[in-house]
């Protein structure tokens, strides 16, 4: 979720047959040294029932690797280690949304489409930003613009008018069993300031345990890749620049 102090190409494809599933893919960190499979190109994450609601989440990071120091460092990978063992807590919220058909739709898919639960991207990215980077519990003035189709693409814009530019490039999910969720979300960040822009690609793997009624524990790791614009990408070979670990918990919070 420290999609803010990580700001980040590639065409999302299929799995082939035999390739890494995602709870492989988790088993197997930290040791990865490609980018994610992505089963889907377009929409949204599809979670659980259990995920409905809106939660207080406190977030600790527990963990950062630099896999390709000290030849590739992202940058800020130093100064985001002030988080370690910080907890910062944040609302977020999943909602009910009908998923629209893509194309040649008749009026019977319209009538068949079952309901879907799915992250308030405006609503967490706002939360997430001003816990992370309001001071003393300061509002700070941010604007989130949102486009969901055919894939979610944020514009948070920031004071002093930085922007990050965040699309979505696809994801994977996987549920081995009816209290365990895993997703994976590869996402194309774009920061600018000024004259300076910094793109990269951002990868959010995260599993998800259901404890019982209004309790979700996860782990997540976020994990940071350069873009093929980047004099470094053939260095880097597709590993990760930067990989955080962190533990989560969701408590539900009552509806107003």
């Amino acid at each position: 979720m420290l999609f803010l102090c990580n700001l980040l190409w590639l065409v999302a494809a299929r799995a082939p047959a035999g390739a890494e599933s995602l709870p492989d893919r988790w088993d197997a960190y930290p040791q990865w040294s490609n980018l994610p499979i992505l089963e889907q190109r377009k929409g949204e994450i599809r979670y659980p029932e259990w995920f409905a609601g809106t939660w207080q989440v406190t977030s600790t990071l527990t963990e950062q690797l630099a896999p390709l120091a000290p030849d590739i460092v992202s940058p800020g990978f130093a100064k985001n280690g002030a988080y370690l063992e910080q907890p910062i807590k944040f609302p977020v919220r999943f909602i009910d949304q009908t998923p629209l058909p893509e194309f040649n739709w008749a009026l019977s898919d319209l009538v068949n489409n079952t309901p879907v639960i799915v992250p308030d991207r405006r609503f967490n990215a706002e939360a997430i930003t001003q816990a992370y980077l309001g001071k003393d519990g300061e509002d700070i003035h941010i604007t989130v613009q949102v486009k969901e189709q055919p894939s979610p693409r944020l514009v948070t814009v920031f004071p002093q008018h930085q922007r990050l530019v965040s699309t979505v490039l696809g994801y994977s999910q996987s549920s081995p069993d009816p209290d365990h969720f895993l997703a994976t979300e590869l996402t194309n960040q774009q920061f600018i300031a000024g004259g300076t822009q910094y793109l990269n690609q951002v990868e959010t793997t995260t599993a998800y345990y259901h404890l019982g009624p209004g309790k979700i524990s996860a782990s997540q790791v976020t994990a940071v890749y350069l873009s093929p614009t980047d004099p470094d990408y053939f260095a880097a070979s597709h590993h990760p620049i930067a990989l955080y670990r962190y533990e989560l918990t969701l408590e539900a919070l009552p509806e107003p």
